[in-house]
């Protein structure tokens, strides 16, 4: 992955992330939105679901453009393999996002959906 593609990259990721925590889908769909089992129980867990899963993928955008320029820095010599770790990278930030958010609507929901 190039730099500037990083940098796309990492900046759509933000974006979405952005419009997601900022514009979050008011009504639960298949389509659009953070989308799990749990976080489509009802429309408390749908909000909170969007919300926080928006804030961890603009941070996630953010993380993803110094570290990926850190990666293509380091093994200039090996393109392939820089690409990689910058794809490797991409992934375990979005297995974060989504692990984090259901630790959290499980934080603040019961097994039904009901806010604790």
């Amino acid at each position: 992955m190039g730099i500037l593609t990083s940098c796309i990259t990492g900046a759509f990721v933000a974006i979405i992330g952005l419009i997601l925590r900022t514009y979050p889908p008011e009504h639960i769909n298949n389509s659009i939105g953070y989308k799990t089992p749990f976080s489509m129980k009802n429309k408390d867990t749908w909000c909170e679901g969007n919300r926080l899963c928006g804030r961890m993928l603009l941070f996630s955008g953010i993380i993803f453009i110094p570290f990926s320029i850190l990666i293509r820095y380091l093994y200039t010599n090996n393109v392939n393999l820089s690409k990689s770790i910058s794809i490797l990278g991409l992934v375990i930030l979005f297995i974060a996002s989504i692990i984090f958010t259901e630790i959290h609507l499980r934080k603040l929901f019961d097994k039904d959906g009901i806010r604790k």
